[in-house]
């Protein structure tokens, strides 16, 4: 049991519960998590991203959405209870501002911003470039779980190889993508922020062993309402921009029902 009351073994068995931080104080909420979603020495960055973006929507006015969100990762968030501290910085007639600082044990481990919007109308609409597949899903190859090589939380994940290389293959290109959704399914703005997440970083397939990618900072823009279906398949596309120097940028776009939802960028740190 923590500090509110709440068996923390019972946490974290579904996205859903976990990315759900429980209110302890007015702005704070506790972060309850578990090895069952270990991604290396932290805790899966799409649990942590989708947590941090409940606990600022707790803030903000019920008709807003979330359009923006950066996160910056400094630190390991290890299984346990973290602490977040959310606030609204401002808000105004169609758009709020939000910021959260995600703590352990004194240390600040990650800090979010997040821009929440009404729509608007607008007579200017530019529609995004939907995601290309090499195959369908029906000959798309399922990712393999390999014990101590695949981060444990992609056992939350089902994800199929639609484009480019499998990670450690020391293929040509640092590309990689296909068709995902959680398992169990699920839908809704925290779904996608897990499946935006879900997928190594794109630049391993260039690895010829096995090797590390660390996030450093992540931000995801969500272009469209998610699907009420949550049993549909994303399709999801992520491509190395550069990397040089130990660190590397990627750019994903994720997709579904021929509409795209959400894009991301992320810095990470490679160990190859």
């Amino acid at each position: 049991m923590n500090g509110s009351g709440i068996d923390i073994s019972r946490q974290g068995v579904s996205f859903l519960e976990a990315a759900t931080p429980v209110p302890v104080a007015a702005g704070r909420s506790e972060l309850l998590t578990s090895e069952h979603w270990a991604q290396g020495r932290t805790q899966f960055g799409g649990l942590v991203a989708a947590a941090m973006t409940n606990a600022m929507a707790q803030e903000c006015d019920d008709d807003l959405h979330l359009r923006t969100l950066s996160v910056a990762f400094a630190a390991p968030i290890t299984a346990g209870t973290a602490l977040i501290d959310a606030t609204l910085d401002r808000t105004g007639s169609s758009t709020a501002f939000a910021s959260a600082v995600v703590s352990q044990e004194g240390a600040h481990k990650a800090r979010a911003h997040a821009i929440f919007v009404r729509n608007r109308d607008s007579a200017i609409t530019v529609e995004p470039t939907l995601p290309t597949m090499d195959v369908d899903l029906a000959q798309a190859q399922e990712f393999p779980f390999i014990e101590g090589v695949v981060p444990t939380f992609l056992k939350n994940f089902q994800l199929r190889l639609g484009v480019g290389s499998f990670p450690f293959s020391g293929a040509a290109h640092g590309t990689i993508g296909g068709y995902a959704r959680h398992n169990p399914p699920i839908a809704g703005t925290s779904a996608i922020l897990g499946l935006l997440d879900a997928w190594p970083p794109a630049i391993l397939p260039m690895a010829t062993g096995p090797a590390a990618g660390s996030t450093v900072s992540w931000t995801a823009h969500i272009l469209s309402e998610p699907p009420s279906d949550a049993d549909a398949w994303y399709t999801f596309r992520y491509d190395t921009i550069a990397s040089d120097d130990g660190y590397a940028t990627f750019v994903g776009t994720l997709a579904c029902e021929g509409r795209v939802i959400a894009w991301s960028e992320q810095l990470a740190a490679v160990f190859a």
